[in-house]
């Protein structure tokens, strides 16, 4: 007869290295989602910031109302503001088309 060594079960009430693992997956996952999320924030929210530095310097208004401008041609439109922040920043010319004040 072979003997298996086997590790020793955990005494109850002491934590498990299995489930200390498993919730140390769970953690990276959730931290990793959540990195994403705040990139993903932060990519569109930049140009919408630039958008409206542009918009404020154009038509000699503040920033709050300069963002009003934008997010009221977006919901007039039916466009993202992304999308409109984007052309704005890249295309100057065709964004004074785009966005009459």
């Amino acid at each position: 007869m072979s003997e298996t060594t086997h590790s020793p079960a955990p005494l109850p009430g002491s934590p498990d290295p299995a489930d200390d693992l498993v919730a140390m997956r769970d953690r990276v996952r959730f931290y990793r989602a959540r990195a994403e999320q705040l990139q993903y924030a932060l990519d569109h929210r930049l140009p919408i910031e630039q958008a409206k530095g542009i918009l404020a310097e154009r038509y000699q208004v503040d920033i709050e109302a300069a963002f009003e401008l934008l997010r009221s041609f977006c919901r007039n439109n039916n466009m993202k503001i992304h999308d409109v922040a984007r052309t704005l920043i890249e295309q100057p010319s065709e964004g004074d088309r785009r966005i009459p004040c």
